[in-house]
């Protein structure tokens, strides 16, 4: 029975700063996704930046891509705890390309499932 698990509809209030949020909104960030395996091992690494264009805590915070993926858009999680201020610099990405003095940076760790997803079995 899943009653008794609570599901958020919201981020915990620790992880969503709605002022912070805002002032998010038209700023540069360059976001770096790390990958582990089910067994914790690293699988790759990705990075981007983009604009924030909203930041919402029930939406996440929407980025208009730059760089290769020109044009695109990608959602964060509604997460503004693992958002910090990128001190000024020229941060290499791992295509060869790089970021001029993001004004802010955002890690993330995405750990693999313990079986594939779409397995057909």
């Amino acid at each position: 029975m899943t009653d008794d698990i609570p599901i958020l509809s919201a981020p915990p209030p620790e992880h969503w700063d709605e002022a912070f949020a805002q002032a998010l909104v038209g700023k540069t960030m360059l976001v770096n996704l790390t990958f582990l395996d089910a067994d914790g091992a690293l699988a790759g690494r990705e990075a981007f930046y983009g604009v924030v264009i909203t930041a919402d805590a029930d939406a996440g915070i929407l980025l208009d891509l730059l760089g290769p993926q020109d044009g695109d858009t990608t959602t964060l999680p509604p997460q503004t705890s693992n958002i910090a201020a990128a001190a000024p610099g020229i941060y290499p990405l791992s295509d060869g390309e790089s970021v001029e003095s993001p004004d802010f940076l955002s890690s993330w760790t995405i750990h693999g499932p313990e079986e594939p997803a779409n397995d057909e079995g």
